[in-house]
């Protein structure tokens, strides 16, 4: 049995500089010829995806908290400010749209503990739910943090999850679901992990989390200041690109600034 629907949830936007996604003169840095370049600044879509499986509701991140421009560390909320959001981007409307409720969801899975990919978990503490977490991405978090230097890792949150139902897990490809596949990419963060998904109809999906913030990204094989492991980042690129052509896959970017123009937000499932 595989997945029977996806959906994308719409939880809000980022600021940022394109800099922190694109490298050198593409990111906007400076060159002998050009030493005052113009800076680029690019708003971005905060998604989750859930996955409607027989097996059970999968739960594919959980966004930016709706107060983090005012509760969070001024540093991280002024290179990425939130930007836009309503009532209408809580998750738990979101999940309403699609007939859910946050005690529906059988797993959660973050693909890492930046401040914009767990800021909505609150309502999913009190159901006991098993958050599944690469365990060497929640060392990495609170080792960074312990020592001061958090930088997207944001101590309100993760102090928000203190003694939540963590389930660190240590395989670089993990089955959840049939269906269901999580895999460990590092790149971006220290355990950062991104979602494969296939279908009844026998389509695959790839959520990519942050390892891709945007599509030139892909293009370009290379990733700008949100780099953390060059090695780590261009070891897995051409290999997504191999199983993208032989799954005939779609890559699903949550922070694709044309993302709605691809695809439907719930209550609209993905095509």
């Amino acid at each position: 049995m595989r997945a029977e629907e996806l959906y994308l949830l719409d939880l809000g936007w980022l600021g940022g500089d394109c800099g922190w996604f694109l490298p050198g003169a593409a990111g906007g840095a400076a060159t002998a010829a050009d030493r005052n370049p113009p800076r680029k600044w690019v708003e971005i879509p905060v998604t989750a995806v859930v996955v409607r499986h027989p097996d059970g509701v999968v739960l594919f991140d959980a966004g930016v908290a709706p107060d983090a421009n005012q509760t969070h560390d001024p540093g991280v909320v002024s290179a990425f400010p939130v930007v836009r959001f309503s009532e209408e981007n809580r998750i738990e409307e979101q999940l309403g749209r699609i007939g859910l409720r946050p005690e529906d969801v059988r797993f959660i899975v973050i693909s890492h503990l930046h401040f914009d990919h767990v800021g909505q978990l609150g309502p999913f503490l009190a159901h006991d739910i098993p958050i599944i977490v690469q365990k060497r991405e929640l060392e990495a978090a609170l080792y960074m943090l312990w020592q001061g230097k958090g930088g997207a890792y944001d101590f309100t949150d993760l102090e928000r999850l203190r003694g939540a139902r963590w389930a660190p897990i240590q395989d670089d490809r993990f089955e959840l679901l049939e269906g269901v596949w999580l895999e460990k990419t590092g790149g971006h963060t220290a355990g950062h992990q991104v979602m494969h998904v296939q279908t009844a109809p026998g389509r695959w999906y790839t959520f990519t989390g942050d390892y891709l913030h945007i599509p030139d990204e892909y293009r370009l094989e290379a990733k700008g200041w949100l780099l953390g492991d060059a090695e780590e980042w261009h070891a897995y690129i051409r290999k997504l690109k191999v199983m993208e052509r032989a799954r005939q896959a779609r890559l699903v970017l949550s922070h694709d600034p044309e993302l709605w123009s691809k695809y439907p937000a719930a209550p609209n499932p993905l095509p």
